[in-house]
């Protein structure tokens, strides 16, 4: 593919996963939606213009979203674990014995949404108000490590039903 239309395709499709993240800063329900559909426009990035043009992506949209976005929460959790994790999944899934590769998974972005919740309170002093206080913490962690799961195991459908039904179509319009 020319650089030109590498160039253009990675800033429509950052152009649309900020969109994605303005509306999800806009409709309360979609903070933690739109930074998980904008993960899956980087599975085309990756295919389509290579590792390196989507971690320069990643980068735009991440500048822009901490810098533009009114909800901060969304703009952090794309920022520490949804924006690069489509990127470097394909390397961590190498790691052998798969269990270990689970492990590092569920470690990242265990450590990705912690960060970003740690900067909601500590950097950006948006207070934490739990119901149930310590063990709220606890319980929503445990929680997001499902919602992780089932992330895990919708991308992984995602990625099957990219390569099987529209990879060739995008390829070929980028011809």
């Amino acid at each position: 593919m020319k650089k030109s239309k590498q160039i253009a395709l990675c800033s429509m499709l950052a152009a649309l996963s900020l969109t994605l993240m303005f509306l999800g800063s806009i409709i309360w329900a979609f903070t933690y939606i739109a930074p998980l559909v904008s993960s899956l426009i980087m599975v085309i990035i990756c295919d389509t213009a290579g590792k390196r043009s989507a971690f320069i992506t990643y980068l735009a949209v991440s500048i822009i979203a901490l810098f533009f976005l009114p909800d901060k929460e969304c703009a952090l959790t794309y920022v520490f674990f949804f924006g690069y994790y489509v990127i470097i999944k394909g390397s961590i899934e190498r790691i052998k014995p798969k269990a270990l590769s689970y492990f590092v998974k569920l470690l990242i972005y265990n450590i990705g949404i912690i960060t970003s919740q740690l900067l909601l309170v500590y950097a950006f002093r948006i207070p934490f108000e739990g119901f149930w206080g310590i063990w709220g913490i606890v319980i929503l962690i445990l929680v997001s490590n499902f919602v992780f799961v089932a992330y895990e195991i919708m991308l992984n459908k995602v990625l099957i039903l990219y390569e099987c039904k529209y990879k060739s179509k995008i390829h070929k319009l980028l011809k």
